[in-house]
């Protein structure tokens, strides 16, 4: 059998192969020692070919887990897996073969694009054909980000899990704080939902509970950071994020956290530059209005090209910790160093 969940939402993604590891281990192989994972930017066709048909002395089936194939940079290794496949009849096999890709997305009329980064571009020939072969088969699924609808009603499930209750107003301002990156938001749910939990004065979270429990979300100090920097107070700068290391917060939320802001900043000074006033630039951004006000007082104080800078090097170290090849924490204080 094959698997293939592909698109940007990696949370999703992460979550529906969890839930399938959790199934075989309950039905299938409850040690799980015949679930194999490989990442597939350094994976071999042997290492592959290795798995079909080698038997297990306790179990007759195995599950394998295989990621991001279309980062691998060996020559022809996506048209040697895409042959070897079809010749062998895969998915007729008695094991599971799960393959997931993050980084490919399907923009309609635009097609296929493949995410490197901040940049997007087409699929070459070699990946089209190995995305094709997947997506022909029975059990293929994608995965797209979640729009504010969709990421309101994922809140409030998830805060239904634990038996609480979340209104539309909260709702709106977890996201104003934490972003739309579905990662940040689970953690922040499971945070805020263990400290109401633990208080049990009732079941509904209000404000206080979301500005109370968030330690890992920037809030005001975010906004400090950036004052800091455009102030080229890189003293301060570092002494904030210090503050949010020791509050727990990880080096890689904390960039990504800096990314979006960022990424706002740029956003609210290009219309800034349109002479675009704040109702147009709420309406035009369909961003809460917390962020917005802020937003524009930030804003002005950076040019667009310093903006861009420490986007596009927020976007270098977080490409590079996700290949395991940097110290992330060292990395920032460089960035700061260097503005």
């Amino acid at each position: 059998m094959i698997i293939f969940f592909y698109g940007e939402n990696d949370f999703k993604i992460n979550q529906k192969v969890q839930e399938l590891q959790n199934k075989f281990i309950k039905e299938v192989d409850s040690s799980g020692n015949n679930i194999f994972k490989f990442e597939g930017e350094k994976i071999k066709l042997e290492e592959i070919s290795g798995q079909i048909g080698s038997g297990s002395l306790f179990c007759n089936k195995k599950m394998i887990i295989i990621s991001d194939l279309i980062k691998n940079k060996q020559k022809n290794i996506l048209n040697n897996i895409s042959e070897y496949i079809s010749k062998n009849k895969v998915e007729d096999s008695n094991d599971i073969f799960i393959f997931t890709e993050k980084n490919i997305k399907n923009k309609g009329a635009k097609g296929l694009l493949k995410i490197t980064g901040e940049r997007e571009s087409p699929l070459n020939k070699e990946e089209k054909d190995f995305y094709n072969i997947l997506t022909k088969q029975k059990f293929s699924q994608e995965f797209k980000t979640f729009n504010q609808t969709e990421l309101t009603d994922f809140i409030k499930k998830e805060f239904n899990n634990y038996g609480l209750k979340i209104d539309n107003k909260e709702t709106q301002l977890l996201l104003a704080l934490s972003g739309d990156n579905t990662w940040n938001i689970y953690t922040e749910i499971k945070k805020i939902a263990h400290f109401k939990l633990s208080q049990q004065p009732d079941n509904k979270i209000n404000s206080q509970d979301i500005e109370k429990m968030g330690s890992g979300i920037f809030t005001e100090n975010i906004f400090n950071f950036t004052d800091a920097i455009s102030a080229k107070n890189i003293k301060s700068a570092l002494k904030i994020l210090e503050e949010q290391y020791s509050a727990g917060s990880e080096p890689d939320y904390i960039v990504s956290m800096l990314l979006r802001q960022f990424k706002i900043l740029l956003q609210i000074r290009e219309l800034l530059d349109l002479n675009f006033n704040s109702q147009r630039i709420l309406a035009n951004l369909k961003l809460h209005p917390f962020v917005i006000n802020k937003g524009i007082n930030q804003a002005k104080n950076f040019e667009i090209k310093k903006i861009k800078k420490i986007i596009n090097e927020l976007a270098r170290i977080e490409k590079i910790n996700r290949q395991g090849q940097t110290n992330i924490k060292a990395n920032i204080n460089l960035l700061i160093s260097s503005l």
